[in-house]
């Protein structure tokens, strides 16, 4: 029953924590580090899940090719990308 406690009470201190925002420094650079082991940018994600996300025709050669521009885009934004260098000065801003 103590640890039940223990639990519950981290729980609602990390909530808390979250919500007035004080885990965002946090959040960011956790994302940051996924993002990098991903060899991807804030900016090349966004730009492939923008354009891959949804489907704007129902047909599947327009299908295939937005989802090879969303990937040649966000893959030109990314690590070893020609705009590797804009991406990641984006990146820092978002």
């Amino acid at each position: 029953m103590f640890y039940f406690i223990l639990f519950l009470l981290s729980q609602v201190i990390l909530f808390g924590a979250w919500v007035s925002g004080t885990l965002d420094s946090y959040q960011k650079r956790f994302q940051e580090i996924i993002l990098d082991a991903m060899g991807e940018t804030k900016v090349s994600y966004g730009l492939k899940m923008s354009l891959t996300g949804k489907k704007l025709i129902e047909d599947e050669n327009f299908s295939k090719i937005q989802d090879q521009l969303g990937s040649e885009l966000g893959g030109a934004f990314g690590k070893g990308g020609a705009g590797q260098g804009l991406g990641s000065v984006l990146s820092k801003g978002l």
